[in-house]
Formats: C-alpha cells, structure tokens, sequence
C-alpha cells in the first residue's frame, strides 16, 4: 500500500482561502458596479453634447428667423390695417344709398290735383338705416283732406313691396285758406305735411324662404 504525504497543503489552503476572501469578492463587485457607472455616465456625456449641439444649431436658426419672423409680424398688422379700411368702403360703396329710385317712386305717386310745395329727405349716417322724408303740399279736389288722405296711404303701397316696415303719417293737415281751379272749377284746397318712415332693408331679400318639404 503506497503512502502519499502532501507537504503543501498548508500554501495550497492559503491560495484557496486567498481566492475566496469575501473582500476580493466584494471589491470585484464594486469595481464591476463603477465601471458599470463609468459606462453610463459617459454615455450621458455624449448625449449631452449632442443635445448641446442641437440647441445650438436651433438657436443659430432662431437668431436667423428672429428678424424675419418681427418683420413678418409688422407686415401683417399693416395689411390687416389696410383690408380693414378696405373692407369698410367696400361695405359703404355696396350700401350706399341711391335717392333717384325714391324720387321716381313719389313722382309716379303724386296725382295731378296735389302740389308738393317742399321736399325733404335725410338718411342718418348711423347704423338704423332708415330714410325719413318729410312732404309738404297742397291737396286740391271736391273733397280735398281725402286726396291728401289717399296720397298717404298711396305712399305707404308704394315702397311696401320693396322695403319692409314703411310707415307714412300726418304730421298736420289742415284745411286751405282759398280754392283753387282745377280742370276749369274752383275746387277747396287742404295743406298736408307727411312723414315718411323707410326702412332701408330690400323686403324681398329679408325674407325668409319657405321650409322645403321632404319627399
């Protein structure tokens, strides 16, 4: 039977011992965990200049943009100064207010047997849009207050069809003092003096179209 002593066993412990000393272990482990750290911090570093270089590139653009942008903006309020008076005598062109077909209309009104002694007509510059007109005359015929009394009302249907609302009224009517000839007779006169109300609003277009029926 053979015999083996091992006179090293004693170095060959220490090694091992020395090999698994927790403080080698624990040392390994953090230099592992700072390396780890290293590694992460210098990519945040890089990213850090690349977000740093992006910055700067889109503050070098904004430098560029600045002035144009400032520009742009004094631009715009001029042209919107400009389209608003533009649009202000657009509106004041197309609104504008016409008194020839008004005095057509009283000229086609007027019968014979009444004389219009003054004319006066005012449209506010306001923004009721509505004409007033003031008539005063002479009325002449058997009976004369009913003459002056149909050319009111014959006023009123006459600008009812094209504006909504007119309204004509007696602001006097009195009896005249002497008659006049009229178709070779002395007939009696009336003196009127009638208030006309337009509303400058096209009725036809005001209107609102009927609801369709649904097949």
């Amino acid at each position: 039977m053979a015999l083996h002593l091992n006179l090293y066993h004693e170095i060959q412990k220490t090694k091992a011992l020395k090999r698994r000393d927790p403080l080698k272990i624990s040392m390994f482990i953090l230099g592992s965990i700072a390396a780890c750290f290293a590694l992460y911090y210098f990519f945040q570093l890089l990213n850090y200049h690349g977000v740093a270089e992006e910055l700067d590139k889109v503050k070098t653009q904004n430098d560029k943009i600045a002035p144009l942008a400032k520009a742009a903006k004094k631009r715009e309020d001029v042209l919107t100064i400009r389209k608003k008076s533009s649009d202000a005598l657009a509106d004041r062109i197309e609104n504008r207010f016409y008194w020839a077909p008004i005095l057509e209309q009283f000229l086609k009104t007027v019968p014979r047997n009444v004389q219009i002694t003054r004319f006066n007509g005012d449209v506010p510059p306001d923004g009721l849009r509505r004409c007033t007109i003031i008539l005063d005359g002479l009325a002449a015929g058997t009976d004369a207050r009913k003459v002056a009394e149909d050319l009111r009302t014959a006023i009123a249907d006459a600008f009812n069809p094209k504006y909504k609302g007119v309204t004509s009224t007696f602001r006097t009517l009195e009896d005249g003092i002497e008659p006049v000839v009229f178709d070779g007779k002395p007939v009696p006169t009336a003196t009127f003096s009638i208030v006309v109300q337009i509303p400058l609003v096209d009725a036809s277009a005001s209107a609102t179209p009927p609801p369709r029926k649904r097949k």
